[in-house]
């Protein structure tokens, strides 16, 4: 019997669901993607949102089935081994590092554009951003389950807000041409969208606390998807309908933007310190996941055994905290000295995010009854990613490199005992 308190409801797994996916995606990219695709935007969104359904379907069975806090690594370590697990691990990690410097710049990014700040000092937010949320874990002080809902509700509300309030100013001309930039920027605004459809695998490692888990995960999953699909597909349709993109500050703070336009200057200025709240919040909660994660990966032999380590008070994984923050704050140094929009990052976490869900569809494929409905979805998704792989152009090499950088690492490993690597874990444990 399971040692979880299944205590996770209908509604709840929702609410869940919901704050899984909602984040700092959607706050800039509705005018992000109608400025690479124009009108045809809304394509692309509609097809992620339909797209979004198998796979939250898929994940929703896999994880009824095979229920672990490991999730989709779980999946695919059992379908096809241990290295492809791990593999599976650093892609997560290495999306999640990156995911921050793209989280915090939006947060500060909100500011900037209300405040009117420099360049300069939107980094400097962006880092106080990360600096807080590394300070936050270092003493254990992470982001309740019920503070991440309060904030997904929140933005939930705001972007029903910006719907709302920017509804009378569209201008049905503004749908004209449907494709300026032809149509293939489609596919690159698809690829751009996955960033804010993350998150249907992370309910997996929850899946043992729910009351109901053989009818309400898949229930949950399914209702989840119509909610935030219709949210983002009206975002998208108001966005190009009112023309709020194709400008520094409506790629920025497309939200802000049009909570200005339709209730004024303070509207704005409160938009921008929830959106930066919100931000804060999402930073907090990733680095305190990712300090679990690489903290496993390390006692697995996937990273190495210095990072195995708790800090005797809080039993935080400390090192890796603090790892986490100085690479996403000497990302937002270096974007920002270089000039660097940093909508132009979500190629890389999208990429490795992209291989993820690949790995775990192939799973879904050796785990599920040949032709059932679950190996169907998955195969479906499976077709459907490997379609949107082309249109990560040149990033499609960053999984490519990331596996090349674990065998190198494995290599390494090789070389150390096993007796040695456990007794470097107990050295460096507290």
């Amino acid at each position: 019997m399971s040692s979880y308190n299944r205590s996770i409801t209908l509604s709840q797994g929702i609410a869940l669901y919901v704050a899984a996916i909602l984040g700092s995606g959607i706050l800039f990219l509705s005018a992000s993607t109608a400025t690479v695709a124009g009108p045809a935007s809304i394509l692309a969104w509609l097809i992620m949102i339909l797209f979004s359904f198998p796979l939250a379907y898929t994940f929703a069975v896999l994880s009824r089935s095979y229920p672990d806090a490991g999730g989709a690594a779980t999946f695919v370590r059992l379908a096809f081994g241990q290295h492809l697990g791990n593999l599976v691990g650093w892609f997560y990690f290495l999306t999640a590092a990156v995911g921050q410097m793209i989280v915090a710049l939006t947060g500060a990014n909100y500011i900037g554009v209300a405040f009117q700040l420099s360049a300069a000092e939107v980094a400097m937010i962006a880092c106080g951003i990360l600096v807080s949320a590394g300070v936050s874990n270092h003493f254990g002080l992470q982001v309740s389950g019920r503070v991440s809902l309060v904030l997904s509700t929140i933005l939930l509300t705001m972007l029903c807000a910006a719907v709302v309030v920017t509804f009378p100013y569209m201008n049905w001309d503004q749908f004209q041409p449907l494709a300026p930039h032809g149509w293939l920027p489609v596919g690159t605004a698809i690829v751009m969208i996955f960033w804010s459809f993350f998150g249907w695998e992370a309910i997996s490692n929850l899946a043992e606390r729910f009351k109901h888990p053989q009818k309400d995960l898949i229930r949950s999953a399914l209702l989840s998807a119509t909610i935030i699909g219709i949210v983002f597909l009206l975002l998208s349709i108001v966005t190009v309908g009112s023309g709020t993109y194709g400008s520094i500050q409506t790629n920025t703070s497309p939200i802000g933007v049009m909570i200005h336009r339709g209730l004024g200057f303070q509207a704005q200025v409160i938009t921008a310190i929830l959106a930066l709240i919100i931000c804060m919040g999402t930073t907090n909660a990733f680095v305190a996941s990712l300090a679990q994660l690489g903290y496993a990966l390390s006692r697995d032999g996937a990273f190495p055994a210095w990072l195995f380590y708790l800090n005797a008070r809080t039993q935080t994984p400390t090192r890796v905290v603090w790892l986490v923050i100085l690479f996403a704050g000497l990302g937002v140094i270096l974007t920002t000295m270089m000039h660097v929009h940093f909508t132009q990052l979500l190629f890389i976490p999208n990429s490795l995010g992209m291989m993820v869900y690949i790995l775990s569809m192939a799973a879904a494929l050796k785990l599920c009854e040949k032709y059932s409905k679950p190996w169907l979805s998955g195969l479906f998704c499976l077709l459907m990613l490997v379609l949107f792989m082309p249109f990560l152009s040149w990033h499609i090499l960053v999984p490519l490199l990331v596996t090349g950088m674990y065998w190198l690492y494995q290599k390494g490993l090789g070389k150390v005992s096993v007796k040695d690597r456990k007794q470097m874990l107990g050295r460096w444990k507290v």
